[in-house]
């Protein structure tokens, strides 16, 4: 028996061993009066058998929670009212300032005829088990915090695929909450995935791999592995997948945006190259329909029986140069529209009147509205617009254009084209509907792209929406599309109001007509095919013409001359840019500065694109009417 107490006296437990049922101390070792409080070995019995006798060992017993400890849920109480063994592992006891977590074991000793002679209790110190319970609920809170505020999702799953861990943020992108999906099968989830099955599959065969996915609008990006337990054997699969929609989006965006700017520097380069032969053709053509024009003057004085085949001559020679002039108007257009990739927005804005726009285009293009349908207007007088007066009637040109080419010929009666005009709070909207086919919403962004289009081919460049929506951004609004009420589409332009009250424009005034003989004009240009379209159309309008093929030839005769009215010259050019002569005028000869004009067939390089947009007022692009332009400049 000695040596049984010296072993137990030894022991980390802390045993203690009570009669049955007064609960008289039989023993306790040396571990019991460290662990518990100084004589709790002589209080251990009553206090542990009786609940309603208050004693000292009780008082220093406490539920994790900081209450009282019930006494009749303590070891000695269970093991006597059960006859059983008793464990209690959430007794907490306060000794010298400081808490002990401990775990009681209670077991009876029966007597021979079968009662409970004694009870003995092992207690357990567990405060670095409790401590390290909690540091880690600590840390998979923590951890549980920061997947559910990331856009990424931690997901187990077993072998059959039934989903046993669902964490994270990402999980909203799912519609789903953490641990929502817990207990559901991830193959049944993804059943009708093209590639997602195959993914689980081939990590459930041994591999750990990155795979790329999109469920839905979602994209994610997921890490894959087999979980193994011990042995090695497989027991389930275990994901980390970030939601990377947001950057897909953003990448998206940039790829697209390089792709515009690559396309501007193309286009601007093409257009620059187009326009000088369109500005001649463009030109001589109305020269040739001028010397047309005087040529049926002139028949009056020849007699009727010649005339009349000369006049049907004319008619005839008229009528094959229109399509000539039609095409080379429409080739302008086209290379306006390429302009529009590097810089949309290299005009002056004013105060406009959304509504006057819309009225002019349709004195425009009314009439061909109303062949393909009803035309249904609404047009309210709104607050006026911050813009350019052109560039927004090309917008609502293209979309109105757009509506009736939606709709089928012949048909007129049954479909409709709307255009309404209205002020919503702080913004003016421009709406334009049609009763066609609509656009898919699949396609509602793509029409906006450069070179795409929903016609058949020749039918459209497909630039018309994508220049559209360049130039609304460009004065900080939007161009979207939609479905119209009844069937159709519907495109909506909205524009930040320019200030409070509806703007009333008064009609343009007509310019003086001004005196040509003698005005001196300088031509500067080194494409010859357009100094002498140029210098023939002013030539023959009564203008002096001066024409040079280089910018060191003209510059050097504009510091001699004293009768120059006006000069015209071309930005880029070989060797003396249109740029450093302006730089060389400024300095030797400042007064001829507000005389220049710059001829622009597209600025496609940083430095030209800058200097068009400081010299809007002075700038011109080709091709363009140089007798209504000087008329305009000299009155």
């Amino acid at each position: 028996m000695a040596e049984t107490r010296w072993i137990l006296d030894e022991l980390p437990l802390a045993v203690w061993v009570g009669s049955a049922p007064d609960g008289a101390v039989t023993y306790a070792n040396k571990a019991f009066e460290h662990m518990l409080p100084p004589g709790a070995s002589a209080q251990a019995g009553r206090d542990m058998s009786s609940p309603n006798e208050p004693a000292s060992l009780s008082d220093a017993l406490f539920d994790r929670e900081n209450n009282p400890y019930p006494v009749s849920q303590l070891p000695f109480a269970r093991v006597l009212a059960t006859g059983a063994p008793a464990v209690v592992d959430d007794l907490v006891v306060r000794r010298d300032g400081a808490d002990t977590y401990l775990r009681a074991f209670g077991s009876p000793v029966f007597a021979a005829d079968g009662s409970v002679s004694h009870v003995i209790i092992a207690f357990s110190d567990i405060t670095t088990e409790v401590s390290t319970k909690h540091e880690r609920a600590r840390l998979e809170e923590r951890l549980r915090f920061i997947c559910n505020h990331a856009p990424i999702s931690l997901w187990a799953t077993d072998v059959e695929g039934t989903i046993t861990l669902s964490e994270g943020a990402a999980l909203a992108s799912l519609g789903v909450k953490p641990g929502q999906l817990v207990g559901g099968n991830i193959f049944q989830m993804y059943a009708d995935h093209p590639t997602i099955p195959d993914h689980f599959r081939r990590a459930l065969a041994g591999d750990s791999f990155w795979y790329t996915a999109q469920s839905g609008d979602v994209v994610f990006e997921s890490w894959l592995t087999s979980l193994r337990d011990e042995s090695g054997k497989m027991v389930g699969l275990a994901g980390f997948s970030n939601d990377v929609s947001q950057v897909r989006k953003l990448q998206h965006t940039v790829i697209q945006s390089d792709r515009v700017n690559a396309l501007g520097t193309l286009a601007s380069s093409v257009a620059h190259e187009i326009n000088n032969p369109l500005t001649f053709v463009l030109a001589h053509a109305d020269g040739v329909n001028e010397e047309l024009d005087t040529l049926e003057g002139l028949l009056d004085s020849l007699d009727e029986s010649r005339s009349a085949s000369v006049r049907a001559c004319l008619d005839r020679l008229k009528a094959e140069l229109a399509p000539v002039r039609s095409g080379v108007a429409r080739i302008a257009t086209i290379t306006r529209d390429l302009r529009s990739f590097s810089r949309p927005d290299d005009n002056s804005v004013a105060e406009v009147s959304p509504r006057s726009i819309v009225e002019s285009v349709l004195r425009l293009v009314g009439k061909e509205v109303e062949a393909r349908a009803r035309l249904v207007l609404e047009l309210n007088e709104t607050p006026p617009v911050v813009g350019n007066e052109a560039r927004l009637a090309q917008v609502f040109h293209n979309l109105i254009v757009n509506a009736f080419q939606a709709v089928p010929p012949g048909v007129a009666a049954q479909h409709e084209v709307g255009i309404r005009t209205y002020s919503k709070g702080s913004t003016v909207v421009v709406e334009v509907s049609d009763t066609g086919p609509g656009v898919p919403e699949a396609d509602r962004e793509r029409i906006f792209e450069p070179f795409s289009s929903t016609k058949a081919i020749g039918a459209g460049t497909g630039l018309g929406l994508f220049v559209c929506r360049n130039i609304v951004r460009a004065l900080h609004g939007d161009v979207q599309v939609s479905s119209r009420p009844g069937g159709g589409a519907l495109f909506r332009v909205t524009l930040p109001a320019g200030s409070a009250a509806p703007l009333s424009i008064p009609p343009p005034a007509l310019p003086n007509p001004s005196p040509t003989a003698g005005r001196h004009i300088v031509l500067i240009d080194d494409d010859a095919m357009v100094l002498r379209a140029l210098s023939s159309k002013l030539t023959r309008n009564g203008f002096r013409v001066t024409a040079f093929g280089d910018a060191e030839s003209g510059i050097d005769f504009l510091l001699a001359a004293n009768d120059v009215d006006l000069v015209y010259c071309d930005l880029m050019m070989p060797g003396m840019t249109g740029m450093e002569l302006a730089s060389v005028l400024a300095e030797k000869a400042p007064e001829l500065t507000a005389r220049l004009v710059f001829m622009t067939g597209g600025a496609f390089s940083p430095k030209a694109q800058d200097f068009v947009a400081l010299h809007r007022v002075t700038m011109v692009g080709k091709p363009f009417d140089i007798l209504t332009e000087t008329h305009s400049r000299l009155g």
